[in-house]
């Protein structure tokens, strides 16, 4: 199982540092069920930069300059800002090495950081931000108001973490000048819904993303408290004269419809769109395919080695391969492929 290349991907590609396993904090809807206090050796880090810049095409014949215009370089955790000093590392070596390959990565480039938001304040944090200025976009989750962000999202004394995590939220947002956010709806949180989008309204923020877990957790029961709290923001938004100032995901009409059967693309790039490496050394399309994430449910499913490169082995060579062959078509029972509201749904092909 070779994979030959008849897919060609132009554009940007997430390239995923997994800097540690380690957070602060300790969220009950977390999707990464494995944590460590393990983090990314620099070592590692740089031989996975040198597979990625070379035009060996034996070590990396899946993302390269050939098929991948550009890349989002993005850091992850646990808590990615435990490590901001070794993602300053990393980005100084990646700089080195594309200025003495002359890569045209060198000029395409943007970095992206998911975070809990709790170091946000601290020095080296700031100094980092400033340095990256203009090429960083920090991704702060805040899940609405106090009551719905700290009913999940808590230190491990049992403490929530919302009053600094708004307070990064809204310092990055006058920084920067993006109003936009994402809260993650999960059972234990979703009958605060409205209150929470409120607040984020309150806020400042005028774009609003709302995501739900993809995990197989959800009831009838928590459809119905749904469509009651999308009632009740709804008649905010018309009251407050709101509905044409502030873009709610939940709310856009083209989610509502049907998807052509012709529409066979998959909804993330879960299919050998992207790569990962994890604090160990193994190479991955998606952080989803990982220890952390996977736990004991199921066998990691790399595409790769640091110390060998990407697809060297038959195994990973056919992950590789399989990967490729995922459409929408292949991971929906008909249910799902025919629905008649299938625009608004996005999935994990991973959990898939």
């Amino acid at each position: 199982y070779v994979y030959s290349g008849e897919k060609e991907y132009i554009g940007a590609k997430a390239v995923t540092f997994q800097v540690t396993e380690s957070c602060n904090l300790k969220c009950s809807y977390c999707y990464q069920i494995c944590k460590s206090a393990e983090k990314l050796k620099i070592e590692d880090a740089k031989k996975f930069i040198d597979i990625l810049l070379s035009d060996d095409k034996k070590i990396n014949n899946y993302l390269n300059k050939d098929n991948t215009n550009c890349v989002i370089i993005d850091f992850i955790g646990g808590e990615p800002l435990l490590e901001v000093d070794l993602i300053d590392q990393i980005l100084n070596y990646f700089f080195k090495r594309c200025i003495e390959l002359n890569h045209p990565w060198m000029y395409n480039f943007m970095i992206s950081i998911g975070t809990n938001g709790t170091l946000y304040f601290t020095d080296k944090v700031q100094r980092f931000l400033d340095k990256y200025k203009g090429r960083v976009s920090l991704a702060i989750t805040v899940d609405g108001n106090k009551k719905l962000h700290d009913s999940c999202r808590v230190f491990h004394d049992g403490k929530g973490s919302y009053d600094i995590a708004s307070k990064a939220a809204v310092d990055w947002m006058n920084r920067t000048g993006s109003g936009s956010t994402k809260l993650t709806i999960a059972p234990e949180n979703v009958m605060y819904l409205s209150d929470a989008i409120k607040n984020m309204i309150s806020l400042g923020f005028t774009v609003i993303n709302e995501n739900c877990v993809y995990e197989d957790v959800w009831k009838i029961e928590h459809a119905r408290t749904l469509y009651s709290q999308l009632k009740d923001l709804a008649d905010y938004l018309l009251e407050n004269d709101l509905e044409d100032k502030i873009a709610i995901r939940l709310f856009s009409p083209r989610d509502y419809v049907p998807m052509d059967k012709e529409e066979n693309n998959n909804w993330c790039g879960g299919d050998g769109q992207m790569v990962a490496v994890d604090v160990r050394g193994d190479i991955f399309n998606c952080v989803r395919y990982m220890k952390s994430a996977l736990g004991n449910d199921a066998e990691p499913l790399r595409i790769g080695n640091v110390n060998t490169g990407i697809g060297c082995c038959s195994k990973d060579r056919c992950n590789i391969c399989e990967m490729h062959s995922i459409t929408r078509r292949s991971q929906s029972t008909d249910k799902c492929f025919y629905c008649p509201i299938a625009a608004g749904c996005g999935w994990c092909t991973a959990y898939n």
